[in-house]
This record gives C-alpha cells, sequence and structure tokens, in this order.
C-alpha cells in the first residue's frame, strides 16, 4: 500500500514538512516521487525511516600526540666546567620515555 506524506506524518506522530525533510535526505525506505508528490510504501503498516548519524565528527581541535619531553643536567659535565673553567653545555633535552 502507498500513501503520502501528510498521511505518513499522521501515522509517524510527526509534521508532513519533517517527513518532506526525510524524504529529501532519501531517509524513508522505498520512497519515490511521482511528478510533485511522494508516494511512501508500507512495511507492516508503517513508512519505515532509517535512523540518521549525529553530524560530522569534529576535525577542528586534533590534538597531536606529543612525546615526552626530558630535560638532563648533566652534573659530571658541571664538574668538569667547574674544575678546567671551561664552558660546556650542561643541559640536554631528549624526546621520548627516557
Amino acid at each position: 500500500m502507498m500513501i503520502s506524506t501528510a498521511q505518513a506524518a499522521e501515522l509517524l506522530g510527526i509534521s508532513a514538512t519533517r517527513v518532506r525533510f526525510l524524504l529529501s535526505k532519501g531517509r524513508v525506505k522505498g520512497a519515490y516521487k511521482v511528478g510533485r508528490t511522494w508516494v511512501i510504501p508500507l512495511f507492516d503498516g508503517m513508512p519505515v525511516v532509517t535512523p540518521g548519524t549525529r553530524g560530522p565528527k569534529r576535525n577542528w581541535s586534533k590534538r597531536t600526540n606529543y612525546t615526552k619531553a626530558v630535560i638532563h643536567v648533566n652534573q659530571k659535565v658541571i664538574r668538569q666546567n667547574h674544575n678546567t673553567g671551561e664552558r660546556n653545555p650542561v643541559i640536554t633535552v631528549k624526546r621520548g620515555s627516557k
């Protein structure tokens, strides 16, 4: 059996405008247009509406995985600098777990 948008809206308990929106998105199973009117088939006495999605996944604030930075102060180089009077770098920055 085939019905119109107004009859489908009454069966589904929603407005005819909402039914037309679902039809335009292709979410009513087996529905097609004849001229300017939609023809909606019934399955077990009701039109079948496929569930929608909750919108696109966010992509505007993706967080990148930063590796852990470890700052190491080398006491041995500090002592060597003190004894020899040199100015070698004593801090090293390492990326990764250690």
